[in-house]
């Protein structure tokens, strides 16, 4: 059964800022620039979409700039939508302390500005989960899954992006499940990767210096791909190995049906996420800054799970 994760994303205090504000919280004129972190990772791209149509519901006009993982190409974005005078600026950051300086020059103009997934100093909210959580939901899965199908010592490798502060957090999740849940595995490799390009060429790295490699999990789904597709072109894609992500991608999800390694994902639900943007931009707008974290939950999606969607 599918999974309305929206809904369980909405906090009680976002919605009750909402009701408060009244039926003018659907504001029409509104205007909400979103400097999103990369195009290039299914998950933002599915977090833009739930965005843009969650502000076309409400008569926001919605813009979207891809930052390509590139701090500079964000800063521009930001400087532009502050030019343009938008509403709310929300921004997944590259580099907080690239955007931290901006975040006085909005508020000068009276431009609200959100966080989203790390948290830029000063920003009016944050919408976030907690990284180290998220990883270790994904690594008890990993540990679960060789409880019942591994025996004795087996080498596992995580694909990470240490250049992320909170990233690494996520990571370390993913090592300490695993090790909680299955002692005798033995972590032989991190290798960062974030897209589905540098997680194939990873998973390469990381299977020719270690071949005896059967378990190989992501800090999101968009490296997993990569690596699932490196396993499947090196025979692997068997019932004897085990590749994870996170975010519960629409793509990672249907890897999962063709019943091979692909095995265990998180769903944050990035198109309800989306949504949820624009509810807490709204909130910024009527109701002023929101102290406490805006929070996501995260519902483990096993390979039985995928196939029941």
């Amino acid at each position: 059964m599918k999974l309305n994760a929206y809904k369980l994303l909405k906090p009680l205090a976002l919605t009750l800022l909402l009701a408060l504000a009244g039926p003018s919280a659907q504001a029409k004129d509104l205007k909400v620039g979103f400097a999103v972190m990369d195009l290039a990772n299914p998950y933002f791209v599915a977090v833009a979409d739930g965005f843009k149509t969650g502000a076309k519901a409400k008569n926001i006009e919605a813009i979207v700039t891809d930052s390509k993982m590139d701090a500079s190409t964000q800063v521009n974005a930001v400087e532009n939508y502050i030019a343009l005078g938008v509403d709310v600026i929300v921004v997944s950051p590259v580099d907080p302390k690239a955007i931290e300086p901006l975040i006085k020059k909005a508020h000068d103009k009276g431009i609200k500005v959100l966080s989203q997934a790390q948290m830029v100093p000063g920003s009016d909210g944050f919408l976030t989960l907690d990284e180290y959580s998220y990883g270790l939901t994904g690594g008890i899965m990993a540990g679960e899954w060789l409880k019942k199908n591994a025996k004795g010592p087996v080498e596992v490798a995580i694909l990470d992006l240490p250049e992320l502060q909170p990233i690494i957090a996520r990571a370390d999740g993913l090592a300490d499940g695993i090790k909680k849940t299955y002692p005798e595995a033995k972590i032989v490799a991190r290798q960062p990767a974030s897209t589905p390009e540098t997680g194939m060429r990873a998973a390469e790295t990381i299977l020719q210096a270690n071949p005896k490699v059967r378990v190989i999990v992501a800090i999101n789904d968009a490296g997993a791909l990569g690596a699932y597709e490196t396993f499947k072109a090196t025979g692997r894609n068997t019932k004897d190995n085990y590749i994870g992500g996170l975010d519960a991608t629409a793509e990672a999800v249907a890897k999962m049906k063709e019943k091979g390694a692909y095995r265990g994902t998180v769903d944050i639900d990035p198109f309800g996420t989306g949504k949820l943007v624009v509810d807490t931009a709204i909130a910024l707008v009527k109701s002023g800054p929101i102290k406490d974290k805006v929070m996501i939950k995260m519902i483990p999606v096993t390979q039985e799970d995928a196939l029941k969607r």
